[in-house]
């Protein structure tokens, strides 16, 4: 057992840190330009685009703890430490797109929000409600369609799905250094 692993399975906070700023900008990046060509294609309101955001997420927290424990950690990373790195990259990808669609929906694209309203609308009367439903549902909706609660929702939504995003990709990517374990 040499002490330069055992230093390395402890954790360097500051490499770590750099890791997740990295990443983190990486898959935002790759986020808001998915956006961006989603909108200039027309294809916002389409519900399907939104599952490669996901998909995206889901692809990067994999690979940067991949990166992290095969570069930063010796090849060794414990699911706890694998679930922080992972979910502290996911959280900074939220604070930034949160700030990306309060720019988005304030300034680059605020008719997006009525076109949005519109859809909802529409699924609603094909789906058999009564006026007054709808009109009740509307009405909710306009509240929480404003880029100040869109920010909100994504901040939420990116806290709960990176926990899920990071509790998988640790249970994948974790890998114990059975060397450094105390003898039982």
């Amino acid at each position: 057992m040499n002490n330069e692993s055992i230093d390395i399975n402890k954790g360097n906070k500051p490499e770590m840190l750099s890791l997740i700023v990295k990443w983190g900008l990486i898959i935002s990046f790759a986020l808001v330009t998915i956006s961006i060509i989603v909108y200039m294609a027309g294809m916002s309101t389409n519900k399907a685009i939104g599952w490669i955001n996901y998909i995206l997420m889901f692809v990067g927290v994999i690979f940067a703890t991949k990166v992290y424990r095969d570069e930063k950690c010796g090849g060794y990373v414990n699911f706890g430490t694998a679930f922080k790195f992972g979910f502290l990259t996911l959280f900074l990808v939220g604070i930034i797109t949160a700030i990306y669609t309060y720019i988005f929906f304030s300034f680059i694209a605020p008719e997006l929000t009525d076109q949005i309203l519109t859809q909802i609308e529409n699924e609603m009367l094909n789906s058999g409600q009564s006026e007054e439903q709808i009109e009740i549902a509307m009405n909710y909706t306009r509240e929480f369609m404003t880029p100040g609660w869109m920010v909100a929702w994504v901040v939420i939504g990116s806290i709960f799905m990176g926990a899920i995003f990071s509790l998988i990709s640790a249970a994948i990517m974790k890998r114990e250094n059975n060397e450094l374990q105390a003898p039982e």
